[in-house]
């Protein structure tokens, strides 16, 4: 018998065989039990997922001796015919070369005709996107109202190329990208079949190249057998398709969450240097991201998708970046691969696509730069932060005519009736508030949930709740303080104590009561969060660099003021 490469001869035959396809198989079965048979079916998937096999299993399903079955024997006369391809009422049309107007019009005319064996007229057109407008006109009618006996089942990859109106008339089923746990059972099974001894390592390989579709990784597999003979390493087949393994890749995902410039760039040039393509390489480190906010979220949801060795480096990683950072790095590498498609220097864009990167770990919002900007300096044992304005003191008109005089003191500010409310308010009271507030943020914002729970009630004073952040989290200050989370957080406390109070965080590691930011016998000046109020313009040069909020900008910039060339 002549050799049959393993895309043709592991070819489905029956709905049983068909690889992770369920919802498909289980609405055709039900549908062949109940005598519920459309006149028009439409398979629609990428390709290799078993839209062509599909069509050949319903053809045979509806021919066999006692159907339409289900259950049918795939070793039946008609039913061997039908799987290669001569039988007489299955007729499978190329779409791409029958395309015409005139080839739907011959079509159209033959369908008058009985069966000449088995119970229906089969037509299976397989990339029917493919027919020009003319023939999916000249076919409306046939295919809304056919004979009974004649039946019509569509493939094809660009179901948005199909007009409307024959969608209309068809039943669709979506084949979806075969998932890499199930590709690769399949090629252990062949590999069983066929007496080889391949690595597990190397089947991971190739159902992560095969990208979903089970046609690609078994001629992937025939390929590497055919080179390397009934012994086949994971190494053999990073080899042979430039692929990358889960090692290097997970030593460069490593590399780019710690932000380590100079081991990015030296992994991924020795990768390049190893003939690695890095389209693929780019896939599999978002592959490697994607499995590592999931894990952030919930290290549970990969259980049965991953291997142990995953599962080990994932939580080593997840503990060296941020979720936001992950994401950011997630987002970067999912513009990467779409610019590697066109790219004519494709190692220069990489290597740069890595170096921005790796950087996003110290990257910080415009937001939180203006809230820093607009506080005094946050250090430990310092008030960092307050929710709410705090209530203006009164003003005092200045003459129009005098000259701007020295800065002065401001009176204290006038208690307000909310203040005085919430005087009642008990420190057990406050603290049960904090935290239903802190369940209603993590409902919300599950991906910050440990940030919040992470922040523990301090104290309770006549017109404020003190929270305390430990000092490990400091960089989740800009988070806690942007205005939609301090809103959020402040309205949660409001409902449940019937008050107004300014929520307050404390930078400490809980076993001190932190010192106020202000100096005593100084009320705080009115400020309203994330808008900082800025230097008058009539400053002297002297006063204007020691304004703290000059001070913080050269600080978080790490700049310097050097003199103007106009002056």
């Amino acid at each position: 018998m002549a050799y049959q490469v393993f895309a043709r001869k592991y070819r489905p035959q029956t709905f049983a065989e068909i690889v992770g396809q369920e919802p498909v198989v289980r609405t055709l079965t039900n549908a062949l039990r109940l005598g519920r048979i459309a006149q028009a079916y439409l398979f629609v998937g990428p390709r290799g997922t078993g839209k062509t096999s599909t069509a050949r299993i319903l053809a045979k399903a509806l021919e066999a001796a006692k159907g339409p079955t289900a259950d049918f024997d795939p070793k039946e006369d008609i039913c061997r015919e039908i799987a290669e391809g001569n039988c007489l009422d299955v007729l499978e049309i190329d779409g791409a070369s029958n395309n015409g107007v005139d080839h739907v019009r011959d079509l159209r005319d033959n369908v008058r005709y009985t069966p000449a064996k088995g119970r229906y007229k089969i037509y299976i057109i397989d990339e029917v996107h493919m027919l020009t407008g003319a023939a999916f006109n000249a076919l409306l009618k046939t295919l809304e109202e056919p004979p009974a006996h004649v039946k019509f089942i569509f493939a094809t990859t660009e179901v948005h190329k199909l007009p409307t109106t024959i969608l209309s008339r068809c039943q669709r089923f979506d084949l979806h990208r075969i998932p890499e746990p199930l590709i690769r059972a399949h090629l252990a099974h062949i590999c069983d079949l066929e007496k080889v001894k391949a690595e597990p390592g190397a089947l991971d390989a190739i159902a992560r190249y095969a990208e979903g579709g089970l046609r690609d990784a078994e001629s992937a597999l025939d390929q590497a057998i055919s080179f390397y003979g009934d012994r086949v390493s994971e190494a053999d087949v990073l080899t042979l398709f430039g692929l990358t393994g889960f090692t290097p890749v997970a030593a460069l995902g490593r590399a780019l969450a710690q932000g380590d410039v100079g081991a990015v760039l030296k992994s991924a040039r020795e990768l390049a240097a190893a003939g690695k393509d890095l389209g693929k390489l780019s896939q599999d480190l978002l592959g490697f991201f994607r499995n590592l906010v999931i894990y952030q979220v919930s290290p549970t949801a990969l259980e049965g998708d991953i291997s142990t060795q995953e599962k080990e480096v994932l939580a080593e990683v997840s503990g060296q970046i941020s979720r936001s950072a992950a994401l950011g790095i997630l987002e970067e590498l999912s513009r990467l691969e779409s610019r590697l498609r066109y790219a004519l220097a494709k190692d220069v864009v990489f290597e740069v696509a890595l170096i921005q990167m790796s950087q996003l770990k110290e990257k910080v919002s415009l937001e939180s730069i203006l809230e820093t900007l607009g506080g005094a300096p946050a250090s430990p044992g310092k008030v960092i932060g307050s929710a709410s304005p705090i209530s203006p003191a009164p003003s005092v008109a200045a003459p129009a005519s005098t000259a701007p005089a020295e800065a002065k003191p401001s009176p204290s500010p006038v208690a307000t009736p909310a203040a005085s409310a919430s005087a009642a308010v008990s420190t057990s009271a406050a603290q049960k508030a904090w935290a239903g507030a802190v369940e209603a943020f993590a409902q919300g914002r599950p991906m910050e949930a440990d940030t919040i729970r992470a922040v523990q009630f301090h104290a309770c004073k006549a017109d404020q709740i003190e929270v305390m952040l430990p000092t490990a989290l400091e960089k989740k200050l800009f988070f806690l303080r942007s205005p939609r989370n301090l809103e959020l957080l402040e309205n949660s406390l409001t409902e449940q104590l019937g008050t107004k109070l300014r929520l307050v965080f404390l930078l400490g590691d809980g076993r001190n009561a932190p010192a106020a930011a202000t100096s005593p016998g100084t009320a705080p000046s009115p400020a309203v969060p994330g808008k900082p109020t800025p230097p008058p313009p009539n400053m002297s040069q002297e006063a204007f660099l020691n304004d703290p909020i000059i001070q913080n900008a050269l600080k978080i910039f790490e700049a310097k003021i050097v003199p103007s060339a106009n002056r």
